[in-house]
């Protein structure tokens, strides 16, 4: 992993984005807001931000790329947790024990943006409304993921589909996306085979609710996804 001072992309979509944003008229906001990013780190694919047991010392905001966070069984298998995209924030589980549950690897070469905890204690006490703000990051991470509780495979990749879709886009303007990760690893995050996703993306394009190319997907009828997963808004 190496440093970087690489400002090519937007940081207003971060959820970090407060943190990093002087708030007119206060010159103690400015003086502490200077070192409330450490610094930039480039992490080239398939290489590691942090590993299990690494002591936490920082969080991590995506500011271009995307990682993925896993564990491995007793078999050596990977049991994945998440994925991350630009704008999202890596390491709050790690803040009770004091160690990173999880290794990070990048899915794709990723910018992130450090903050040191202590930086990021000392902004949040000096700032009500930044508390208020993490506390949103927070219960929007909570809701991640609430979709692999669904019984059917239909169920569960069309939630996350959609799911990537508000995370990545939001509105239905842009109705494509690029999926980083392989269909290998979307199976173990949904606790199904990656020949069932590959038979799902199949089963979803017959029935033009999608159309997929290699990694490439188009929304045709998203109102049908969110039929099938469940979803009214």
């Amino acid at each position: 992993m190496r440093d970087t001072v690489n400002k090519t992309h937007s940081c207003s979509n971060c959820g970090f984005f407060p943190f990093c944003t002087l708030e007119e008229g206060s010159p103690h906001w400015i003086n502490q807001i200077s070192s409330a990013v450490k610094q930039q780190h480039v992490v080239k694919k398939r290489q590691a931000l942090y590993f299990p047991q690494n002591t936490f010392h920082s969080l991590y905001a995506i500011k271009s790329g995307n990682l993925k966070t896993f564990e491995v069984d007793r078999e050596g298998n990977e049991l994945i947790r998440g994925f991350y995209f630009a704008g999202e924030i890596l390491g709050f589980e790690a803040i009770a024990s004091g160690t990173y549950l999880f290794s990070a690897v990048a899915l794709s070469e990723t910018v992130v943006c450090e903050i040191p905890y202590n930086h990021f204690i000392g902004l949040l006490n000096s700032n009500s409304s930044l508390q208020k703000h993490i506390l949103y990051l927070i219960s929007q991470k909570l809701t991640v993921g609430s979709y692999l509780n669904f019984v059917t495979a239909e169920q569960r990749l069309a939630a996350f589909l959609i799911d990537l879709f508000k995370r990545l886009h939001g509105c239905e303007q842009h109705m494509e996306l690029i999926l980083p990760m392989s269909r290998q690893d979307i199976g173990n995050y949904l606790g199904l085979t990656a020949e069932t996703v590959s038979r799902l993306f199949s089963q979803f394009k017959e029935n033009k609710m999608i159309s997929i190319e290699q990694k490439k997907v188009q929304f045709l009828q998203l109102d049908q996804l969110k039929l099938m997963a469940g979803i009214v808004n």
